[in-house]
């Protein structure tokens, strides 16, 4: 098979594990998915070299996944589900619509700290930037990330206010991840300040729901 990265035909494409042993496999396969990524970039990940480093054999790597940017994708996946726990957590228990701001205030802050310690998650989005299915599927993304943010803020806001409330949290999970590679792309000092602003932009945007 080619070591070139096809195009994605389908998510749906790609086997779920239903047993134990195949799980850890599909585990060890996207570690070190994310070694090699994090050392060469999507470019630089080559089925062989996989298959050694995740103690597998090439055709074990095939009966779960078509092509390398399958492997890319579920563990873009992976990060996706770790990015919507880290909402889940960090709003649960909110007692008021101000919490509910600070809390997104401070999950952004870890937000931006865990993309610079995991680089990989950049070099991840580039490599599927260019996939006309995985661009078309990072609004659904989005939403499912902003209905986390629209369940636990909606019981404080008005229902006058809920569509406003939906805009807010679909941009928010939209434009954060952006948000957050810029300022990487800036370096230490300029990105902090970028964020630092972004945070306030995203803060002026909630007041508006407290506006009768």
């Amino acid at each position: 098979m080619s070591e070139t990265i096809a195009p994605a035909k389908s998510r749906q494409k790609r086997r779920n594990p239903s047993q134990e042993r195949s799980r850890s496999r599909v585990d060890a396969i996207l570690n070190a998915t994310r070694d090699i990524v994090s050392e060469k970039g999507t470019s630089g990940l080559k089925i062989h070299e996989l298959a050694e480093r995740a103690g597998v054999t090439p055709s074990s790597i095939y009966q779960y996944f078509p092509n390398k940017r399958a492997i890319i994708q579920a563990l873009d996946e992976r990060y996706i589900s770790t990015t919507n726990d880290l909402i889940i957590q960090r709003l649960e228990g909110i007692q008021s619509l101000e919490e509910g701001f600070q809390a997104l205030q401070d999950m952004l802050d870890e937000y931006y700290e865990w993309y610079k310690s995991e680089p990989v998650i950049t070099d991840i989005w580039y490599g599927l930037a260019s996939d006309k299915i995985v661009e078309n599927s990072e609004l659904q993304v989005s939403r499912e990330s902003a209905k986390i943010i629209m369940d636990a803020l909606s019981p404080f806001v008005h229902k006058d206010k809920l569509p406003e409330l939906e805009s807010y949290a679909l941009l928010m999970t939209h434009l954060a991840g952006n948000a957050v590679r810029l300022c990487i792309m800036a370096g230490d000092e300029e990105g902090k300040k970028l964020h630092e602003s972004f945070k306030h932009l995203l803060r002026s945007m909630g007041l508006l729901l407290t506006w009768k």
